[in-house]
């Protein structure tokens, strides 16, 4: 079979085909109508038309002239038959073989599928010849294109279409480069460029272009085209798209298509146009230049952006003119400030744009004297300050000169001695000092005494905040002062070693002060026991998972007593911290006693944050029901109904009410109540320290007693899991749980995907409305991937997932990711007293 067409596409090869066609159709005897001598003259004339209408033929003319002209019901047959002729391939005599009746059957199913391959294979070898075709037809029409002396239409068409495409897609004259490339360029609607407009007009799609979507777009290439209209429509468009305007101002620039008075009349309309700076920017984004008005929309400005916002739109004016607008803006702000741009203007912007300029200076100190003002109208003026600083003191690295880091300290200066001389109280003060002072920033020894004075501080407790000392902690103790508060926050802030810890800890515990002794144990257990080993923040610097082995420590057992008694005068979640840092350092007996503290605190502590995020009828937070329940530990006393209470107790025929127990007490319940939690708890190494492990066991109590303890569940996990408790298990003691917490070593590796599988299992066995999957880890999971697929199915099942981290350390982008799987939120929390609050907001109690 020949695979090189037998017939050239030529005009004078039409009667040729012609008549091979009608011969061997008629020599077919499945057709429907025979050809006649009429169809013989058809097939010419038709190709003659289609060759002095494109000014060439093609093989696809050939068939196509074939098939139109042929009877509907025989078009098929007719394809074939002109593919033949066109391929070359001739007539194939039948070579007679024997009936076998056997093979009757298999030839008649095959025929078919025969048929359609070779309709197929005809179909791409006359395919290949036909690209060939206008392969050849698209080379020889741009070697004559290239060779043209007007190379107009070449250099327009070449901006959308490369010589390979006009030579793959077989272009051959210039009306089909023009439509072909006017397809292109119309796909660019939107985004045309002035070059793109003018192209238009040569590739005769300019009309098309006055059509477009883009308003810019329509009045640019209207002006080419020469419509009268211009000035009405470009003035509508100013009055209704300022920053369109500008673009389809600046096209016809580049177009030259206006006239000296046009062009200033236009622009005159634009100027007048401008109503913000947002626009001006636009219109130098655009045009390159600022329009002469400039001044005024600098000061309007200052009333209708954000000093961030007006920054940016500086920067670009900047970026595009070349012109700096910053410091007049800064100059508008400060002027303004008290009549309405102080609403614009904070801190955090001040310290994002700052300058070497006298207004951004006077802002700074604006702004400051409103911050305190401010403060004198709030519940706690001084604790406003003291947030206020804490979130802008670190913002004085990022200046970007000593002058503006200067000006910054002076500010913070002042926003510290506002703190200072507004604490309410003389604990308070203490507290204010120390927290400045741990912040870096240096207070002013005159406000100190002025707030001491006016609180009545003697002038030692005065002189304790201006420079505390190690002897002026020891001359305190000297003189039988037992205030925990006033003594260890002096410890905290004076930084004293391990050596005078001790000694001072020898002093407390030979004059009986318990107070001072507890001080101490705070900052160095070991110092306040009389035993031997390193500090808190010393020690827990040993690997992950290390227990020590300690033997037998000889002590004195009244010293120990007075210390213990003392602990117990400070902060509960510092002894929570404590317990983590010291129970591998400790003696048995001293192990046992510090484990039994820390487990009562810590169940302690596990209610009174229940009690803050669940809310009560003083706090507020939960709605009644109409039902009610016995009282369990850790419910609100102010839930109690005492008439159904006593309704209940006098139908079981009690009589007598000398002893009651709490479960005879009736609570109404909440429809808050109806949750179920399941705690997902992070042990691997990489939580080990006593803050993260602290933090974890009290959020983990915390939510045990802020639901109904047979809709909660409690698993630990490293690289192996541990279940403290399951949702389906409800008999495990509270004590349990606490015990389980404070025994958690951290170490292994970070597996979180078990977890996520008892979770899922285990909201399977409660009938809660509401289904919360608190999973508290660093996010340095090992199974990354699959802890995302797994989260994926929360959301579907009706399960609310709040990563718990610690702010202070913990992987943001695995958090990020886990949270989008499931829907769910990521919780940050630096330290315990955050978790109630912040539980409180995203549990919606």
């Amino acid at each position: 079979m020949a695979t090189l067409p037998k017939i050239a596409p030529l005009p004078s090869n039409a009667p040729e085909f012609a008549h091979e066609f009608t011969k061997r159709m008629r020599e077919r005897k499945d057709i429907t109508k025979l050809p006649s001598v009429r169809q013989s003259q058809s097939i010419p004339m038709l190709l003659s038309a289609r060759y002095f209408r494109n000014g060439k033929l093609t093989l696809e003319d050939f068939l196509e002239s074939a098939v139109y002209t042929t009877y509907p019901p025989d078009q098929v047959i007719a394809r074939e038959i002109a593919e033949d002729i066109l391929l070359g391939r001739e007539k194939e005599e039948s070579k007679p073989e024997a009936f076998d009746r056997n093979s009757v059957s298999v030839a008649v199913k095959s025929d078919a599928l025969a048929a359609a391959l070779d309709q197929i294979r005809r179909e791409q070898e006359l395919a290949k010849l036909i690209k060939k075709e206008k392969v050849e037809a698209g080379y020889e029409y741009l070697l004559e294109l290239r060779k043209k002396e007007d190379k107009t239409l070449y250099g327009a068409a070449r901006d959308y279409l490369t010589d390979g495409d006009i030579v793959l897609r077989g272009i051959s004259s210039d009306e089909e480069l023009k439509e072909t490339a006017s397809s292109e360029l119309k796909e660019h609607f939107g985004g045309l460029s002035s070059q793109d407009i003018q192209n238009s007009q040569v590739l005769e799609c300019l009309d098309d272009v006055c059509n477009s979507p883009n308003a810019a777009e329509q009045i640019a290439s209207s002006s080419l085209r020469g419509d009268s209209d211009i000035e009405k429509k470009f003035s509508e468009l100013c009055s209704r798209d300022p920053s369109t305007a500008a673009r389809a101002l600046r096209q016809m620039e580049e177009l030259g298509t206006l006239s000296e008075v046009q062009q200033k009349s236009m622009e005159n309309k634009l100027r007048a146009a401008l109503n913000n700076l947002s626009e001006v920017a636009d219109y130098a984004y655009e045009l390159r230049r600022v329009p002469d008005n400039i001044d005024q929309l600098i000061k309007d400005a200052a009333q209708k952006f954000s000093l961030s916002d007006a920054a940016a739109l500086a920067q670009k004016i900047q970026d595009a003119t070349g012109v700096d607008i910053m410091d007049d803006l800064l100059e508008q702000y400060d002027e303004q400030y008290d009549s309405g741009a102080s609403k614009n203007v904070d801190l955090q912007q001040l310290a994002e744009n700052a300058r070497l300029n006298d207004h951004w200076d006077s802002l700074v100190k604006k702004e400051i004297q409103r911050l305190i003002e401010n403060a004198d109208s709030r519940s706690s003026p001084s604790d406003f300050l003291r947030s206020m600083l804490a979130k802008s003191h670190g913002q004085a690295n990022d200046l970007p000169n000593q002058h503006a880091k200067e000006q910054w300290g002076n500010a913070m200066q002042n926003l510290a001695d506002g703190a200072v001389a507004r604490s309410p109280t003389k604990s308070h003060l203490r507290q204010t000092v120390k927290h400045v002072s741990r912040l870096g920033q240096l207070l002013s020894q005159e406000t100190i005494r002025q707030s001491g004075e006016r609180l009545g501080m003697s002038e030692e407790e005065i002189l304790e905040l201006i420079n505390p000392s190690y002897e002026v902690i020891k001359k305190l103790i000297e003189a039988g002062v037992k205030d925990f508060d006033r003594l260890h926050s002096l410890m905290s802030a004076s930084g004293l070693s391990s050596q005078q810890l001790r000694q001072l800890a020898n002093l407390a515990a030979q004059t009986g002060n318990q107070g001072a002794l507890g001080a101490v144990a705070h900052e160095d257990l070991h110092a306040a026991l009389g035993t031997q080993g390193a500090g808190m923040d010393r020690m827990y610097i040993r690997g992950y998972g290390f227990q020590s082995s300690i033997p037998d420590q000889s002590y004195d057992k009244d010293r120990v007593d007075l210390a213990f008694g003392g602990l117990l005068g400070g902060p509960a979640t510092n002894i929570i911290k404590i317990w983590y840092s010291y129970r591998d350092e400790l003696s048995p007996e001293l192990k046992k006693r510090l484990l039994e503290i820390a487990k009562q605190l810590l169940i302690d502590l596990g209610m009174r944050y229940a009690r803050q995020t669940m809310g009560s009828s003083m706090l507020g937070g939960i709605q009644e029901s109409t039902t009610v329940r016995p009282f369990r530990i850790g419910d609100d006393i102010d839930l109690i109904d005492l008439e159904e209470t006593i309704d209940a107790l006098l139908s079981q025929g009690r009589t007598s009410f000398q002893v009651i127990e709490p479960s005879d007490f009736l609570v109404t319940e909440t429809y808050q109540g109806h949750r179920a939690f399941y705690w997902a708890l992070d042990k691997s190494g990489s939580m080990d320290s006593p803050k993260k492990l602290g933090m974890l066991a009290i959020s983990v109590m915390a939510g045990l007693y802020g639901i109904k303890k047979d809709d909660f569940g409690v698993v630990l996990f490293d690289s192996v899991t541990h279940i403290v408790k399951e949702i389906a298990n409800r008999n495990i003691a509270v004590e349990k749980v606490a015990a389980d917490l404070l025994e958690v070593r951290a170490g292994g590796g970070t597996g979180g995907a078990e977890s996520i599988k008892l979770a899922l299992r285990n909201f399977e066995y409660t009938k809660a409305k509401e289904k919360i999957f608190i999973f508290s880890t660093d996010m340095y999971l090992s199974d990354q991937q699959m802890c995302e697929d797994l989260v994926e199915q929360m959301k579907p099942l009706g399960i609310k997932m709040i990563l718990l981290v610690p702010s202070f350390e913990h992987n943001s982008n695995a958090a990020d990711r886990i949270a989008k799987k499931a829907h769910g939120i990521v919780l940050d929390v630096n330290s315990i007293d955050e978790l109630p609050e912040k539980l409180l907001r995203v549990t919606n109690y």
